[in-house]
């Protein structure tokens, strides 16, 4: 089964056409081209918060989110692949692009192409929970977009039953509480999320770069 006009339609409006024109390498570039090229030393915090210093970036993502799993869930592996491609081109900080091209690739039979955005899945998803334990508003996760608190309720096997936010502060993260079921326990409990945007990235590195040294 082919990939739908639809969701291809909706793919060049969200992510963009024509592409970004080129630009001399920057700090998320480097990264990328260092995962591509198998270099597995690479901090996913680091990758996370250049691709948020990037023109790719907008906090906006979640609009990819079911385009990602919608061709994956049913069966259209091939598929599948070219919503990750289209989206990997702009963020290669997606969770969620290399959650489904690590299942797309197994259901192909491509093993090392599988492990490969296991990997790097693995490590972005790393890089959410060591920031916070998102039990409080305090010790909230820090995400830089939404579609990345969904990439963590599937790792963790979890359902969003129900969703409220804080309305930000001026140049702070939006608190997003998450009600959500374990799928296993069927237990209920609630989660913290601090969800980064321009605005609140700039705070923190103008602050930074005050900071004595």
């Amino acid at each position: 089964m082919l990939i739908s006009r639809s969701v291809l339609l909706v793919l060049t409006v969200t992510l963009g056409a024509p592409a970004l024109p080129a630009q001399a390498p920057n700090t998320y570039s480097q990264l990328v081209e260092r995962l591509k090229s198998g270099d597995r030393t690479v901090d996913f915090t680091e990758l996370r918060m250049a691709f948020t210093e990037t023109d790719a970036y907008n906090g906006m993502m979640m609009g990819i989110y079911r385009q990602l799993w919608n061709p994956l869930n049913a069966k259209d592996f091939e598929g599948a692949l070219k919503v990750v491609d289209a989206v990997l081109q702009r963020n290669y900080a997606e969770p969620n692009a290399h959650m489904v091209a690590s299942i797309a690739h197994a259901q192909l039979g491509r093993q090392p192409e599988a492990q490969f955005h296991r990997f790097i899945a693995e490590g972005l998803l790393r890089s959410i929970m060591s920031q916070g334990d998102g039990k409080t508003q305090e010790t909230a996760y820090r995400v830089i977009d939404v579609s990345e608190e969904y990439a963590f309720f599937r790792a963790m096997n979890l359902t969003a039953r129900s969703q409220g936010a804080a309305a930000p502060k001026d140049g702070e993260p939006i608190v997003d509480t998450m009600t959500v079921i374990d799928n296993r326990t069927k237990e209920e409990r609630v989660l913290y999320f601090a969800v980064e945007n321009r605005q609140s990235l700039a705070k923190k590195r103008a602050a930074a770069a005050q900071a004595p040294r």
